[in-house]
């Protein structure tokens, strides 16, 4: 119950990853509803994808970072797959 108190629920949904250092603590919280998680989840990604395409907008990118926003990536779809699908229980929702 302390984490629902942590998290700032608007900056979770607008800004996942300013409240979570990967898609599983997200996952984790039992501050969001599934609903919020997986539309968490979906704005992360969408906001992922937006800083893999400005490296092939022109603009300056480690490949490094890219690498990890990659992973990233595949990590928050996975989730969001896993949530979508019902493959985690209520109860960690």
């Amino acid at each position: 119950m302390g984490e629902r108190l942590k998290i700032d629920r608007e900056a979770a949904k607008a800004e996942p990853e300013s409240q979570f250092q990967t898609p599983d603590d997200l996952m984790a919280s039992e501050g969001l509803t599934r609903g919020e998680k997986i539309a968490a989840l979906k704005r992360w990604a969408f906001l992922v994808n937006r800083r893999l395409a400005s490296g092939d907008e022109g603009m300056p990118v480690s490949g490094a970072q890219e690498a990890a926003d990659a992973e990233l990536l595949r990590k928050i779809e996975s989730s969001r797959s896993a949530l979508i699908a019902g493959d985690v229980p209520e109860e960690e929702t």
